[in-house]
């Protein structure tokens, strides 16, 4: 399947389409996350998204072997999905839902590869889905993260940083509705933190109350200077 991922990636998308081939339980074989969006690293899961027909039964488990057999090492399904680890290492996590119950999540970066509906069609079920996110809560939680990874770096305590500033990120992609395009390194949690605050900022208003929090604590970016 070329143009979407490496060619392992590609491999491993031509062979979910090949099975499903014909299968009327099927509407269509969608790609999303980082193949979706060509940002994939060669290491990247496979993010994929099947819309079945109505009424039709689905047990995640049962597809998974059914698909990989004895080359699946590890397969976490639950009611409607399932995340795969192949013996080869290969990674992908498919979720199996009928069109009405499409994730808005994927609305971004989805690509459908096969199946008779189209890219657009699913983007729309997707965005049909998509709840007004609960704003204030989710810019205290970005924050209250922000205050938590300072303290962390404060205390030399990078696990705990990083893991904070990735809860901003989570509640920044809920803000937004997709994710950030930010190249964070981990192994400056500081810098990282920073990048995050300064898109959040660069976006939302957060507040008088969250700027004076982030004031105290000498977080707040400064706006960039207009130039004429």
């Amino acid at each position: 399947m070329s143009g979407f991922g490496s060619e392992r990636h590609g491999a491993l998308i031509e062979e979910i389409v090949s099975f499903y081939d014909g299968d009327e339980r099927i509407r269509a074989v969608g790609v999303f996350g980082s193949v979706g969006a060509g940002t994939w690293h060669e290491l990247s899961d496979v993010d994929l998204d099947i819309v079945v027909a109505d009424g039709a039964a689905i047990s995640p488990r049962d597809e998974v072997d059914a698909l990989f057999g004895r080359r699946v090492a590890i397969a976490l399904a639950s009611e409607d999905s399932a995340d795969v680890v192949l013996d080869s290492l290969e990674e992908l996590s498919i979720r199996w839902h009928t069109l009405a119950t499409t994730s808005p999540n994927i609305a971004a970066t989805v690509h459908v590869v096969a199946g008779t509906l189209s890219t657009a069609e699913v983007r729309s079920a997707g965005d049909a889905n998509r709840a007004s996110a609960d704003r204030e809560r989710l810019l205290d939680a970005l924050v209250r993260a922000a205050v938590g990874a300072a303290k962390a770096i404060e205390r030399q305590r990078p696990w705990s940083a990083v893991m904070a500033v990735q809860e901003m990120r989570c509640a920044l992609t809920s803000l937004r509705g997709h994710r950030d395009t930010l190249k964070l390194d981990p192994r400056d949690p500081a810098d990282a933190l920073d990048k995050v605050l300064v898109e959040t900022c660069a976006t939302f208003d957060v507040g008088p109350a969250r700027a004076a929090v982030l004031d105290r604590l000498d977080l707040r970016p400064t706006p960039p200077s207009s130039t004429a």
